[in-house]
């Protein structure tokens, strides 16, 4: 099980339904070696990704996933690039 920081029981009041079963799966699917920070700054603008997934060096490196809590009733068109919520859409 990977570890998460903060622990699931300090950060879980904060995070979204998607976030949060985001979080369970990647703690409870990824290997002991894997750390996980949840919303931690990062960067020269101390942006906050939802995620950062780091696996120690040399096997498998860095990846910064964004989650998105999208129902289907909620996008009102999609390509390959692009996704239009409905609020974004009127």
């Amino acid at each position: 099980m990977a570890t998460l920081i903060p622990a699931m029981s300090s950060c879980v009041s904060r995070m979204t339904g998607g976030e949060r079963r985001v979080a369970e799966r990647l703690e409870q699917k990824l290997d002991d070696d894997y750390l996980l920070w949840y919303d931690v700054p990062m960067g020269p603008r101390n942006t906050h990704p939802d995620f950062c997934v780091l696996h120690p060096p040399p096997r498998r490196g860095l990846l910064v996933p964004r989650q998105k809590h999208w129902t289907l009733s909620k996008i009102s068109q999609f390509d390959k690039k692009n996704v239009l919520d409905c609020a974004l859409a009127t």
